[in-house]
Parts: structure tokens; sequence; C-alpha cells
């Protein structure tokens, strides 16, 4: 059973470009591509890797599942910078985190998990050299932890309220700023929030509205432009905002149309050399497009098959 998007039904460049072409946008040719790609897998509960140049009916390099590793229901996975993996556990209310290298039925090294931490069904987390953040989809909340937190700890801050905006959060990202990027799904808007926000708080800036096609968002993505990157799930389409957007602005870029496959995107990515990655539950893939890919564009390559054990997705993450 897919609980999250159960949920979300029951509960909740520019956009002219439609052909496959090129989108205005300064290259990343001096920048490095992914080595490794993450997805969390909806049967069995699964967080499998990936080589990022993969495509086709490849097996994962790696397959974290089993009893002993706490998966249950994992959502939008994360590469620290050490190349950690961490994951928001939806019914298992819970942030798990996994060694890079971990394979097989291995347990956390972290679990935060217990009632002090407030946890009522996760969907993202992202975590810096400092604070571990967590995006609540069931609580309507962002909530903040220390670099060093584990076991049944207590967030530091919590941002939750009405002011704050918050509808049903799908992923969230944080700028070296500590400013929070967060995509509503049933608010269809991303809200940004000031470093150090707490509490009932209003966002610093919000994209919503009919000229942004935002359709059930989930993310975002900040590239290295400082651009905000989001896939959008009911809406079946990949958006790119301007690192200046705010209101109601159109994307300048979009990607979408039958040539893309993409069937209920439920997590992207974006390298340092523009590649862009989306898992794609309702086939059951990975799906890889080009630096700049625009309009209704294949993407170059499609991790899908029985050999990749994908059996529906949760999210990606790229390392």
């Amino acid at each position: 059973m897919r609980y999250v998007p159960l949920l979300l039904v029951l509960g909740a460049m520019l956009s002219a470009c439609t052909s496959s072409g090129t989108a205005p946008n300064t290259p990343h040719a001096t920048a490095s591509r992914a080595t490794t790609v993450a997805v969390s897998n909806e049967i069995p509960y699964a967080l499998l890797t990936f080589s990022a140049t993969a495509t086709g009916d490849v097996a994962p390099s790696t397959s974290i599942s089993g009893a002993s590793t706490g998966m249950d229901n994992p959502i939008i996975p994360f590469f620290d910078p050490s190349g950690n993996l961490w994951v928001p556990q939806y019914l298992g209310k819970a942030v798990t985190e996994y060694a890079g290298n971990a394979n097989g039925n291995v347990a956390p090294t972290v679990d935060i998990t217990g009632s002090n931490t407030t946890f009522d069904g996760l969907s993202a987390v992202y975590v810096t050299s400092s604070h571990i953040y967590a995006a609540d989809y069931t609580l309507s909340a962002i909530d903040v932890f220390p670099a060093s937190a584990n076991g049944n700890v207590a967030p530091t801050d919590q941002i939750v309220g009405a002011s704050t905006g918050l509808d049903l959060p799908w992923g969230l990202a944080v700028d070296s700023n500590g400013n929070i990027y967060v995509a509503n799904y049933g608010g269809e808007s991303i809200e940004e929030f000031a470093a150090g926000a707490n509490g009932n708080v209003a966002p610093t800036n919000t994209i919503s509205g009919v000229s942004t096609e935002l359709d059930g968002p989930v993310g975002p993505w900040r590239d290295s432009h400082g651009n905000l990157w989001v896939a959008n799930y009911t809406g079946e389409s990949v958006l790119e905002f301007s690192s200046s957007a705010s209101g109601n602005t159109a994307p300048i870029n979009t990607i979408s149309g039958s040539n893309t496959l993409l069937q209920g995107p439920d997590g992207i990515a974006v390298d340092g050399r523009g590649y862009i990655y989306i898992s794609s539950t309702g086939n059951s893939s990975v799906l890889v497009f080009a630096p700049n890919a625009t309009g209704n564009v294949a993407p170059v390559q499609q991790i899908t098959g029985a050999t990749t054990t994908i059996d529906g997705t949760y999210g990606v993450a790229i390392h």
C-alpha cells in the first residue's frame, strides 16, 4: 500500500517551452557529476543505490533492507557531505542514518525516534554540519535537531502553526546560510524560512499561484546557481524557478509530456553538471535527464526492470 500518496489524495526557460530543446541556463562544464544515486523502494521497504551513470535493467550496488534496518516506509533519502545515507521513516516515525557503504540487513548508526521527537509521518530529511532538519508531512511542521542528535530527543526548533503556511510538506532543502526551503504538497507552493526560524512564524518568501504550474510539488532541490527545482507528483512534470522567484511567477523551465516517461515523480536531485535525477513511482524507475533538458524530452537514462528490484519509489538522492 502506498501510504503517502493515499494520504495526499485524501487529505490534501519559460512556461511556453513545450518542445524539447535547451533551456537558457548557465553551463555546468566545470562541475562534477554525481557518482551514486539512491532511491527509496516501496515493495519491499528498502534503500537501493546505483551508479549515477547506470541505465537499463541493472542490479543495485547496495540494498539496505531487513528487520534490523528499521526500514518502515522510507521516503526521500539524503546523502550528507561524508556520503552517509539518511532516511525519514514515514510509518516508523524516525530519522535513520546508515554508513555510505552499508548493505543488507544492517542496523542504522543513528536512530532518532520516540515521543519526544514529536514525529508523526516524516517525508524528508536534510543534514548539515550543524543541524538535522526533518519535514513532518502529517503534522505540517519542520523539526530541527543538533547534528549530534540520536534516540528519543526533542527538537531544538520546530516551525509549525497557521502563520507558517505549511500544508503537507513533502521535501526540504537548506542553503549555506541556513535558510530553509520547503515544498508544500497540500498548499501547492514553495516556502522559504529564515535561518533560525522557530515556532509559528511566517515564511520570508513564497512561490505560489496559477502561473507557477505547481501541482503537487515534491522537493525542492537547490542547484549550484541557487535555482529551485521541484517534481510535480500530481502534474507529472519537473519545474525550475530562478533564484529570485517570488509570488505568482512562472518557472524558467518545464519538463513534461509523454516522452519524459514521468509517472508520479516523487523525488528530484540535480548534480553539479546539471543532470536531473527523478524517482518515478508509476513506472518504478529512476529517470535521468540531460543538463538543460526542457519540454517534452526523453530521459538519457532509465534505471528500471526486475533486476533493479525497484518496485514503487518514494524519493531519490545523489552523491
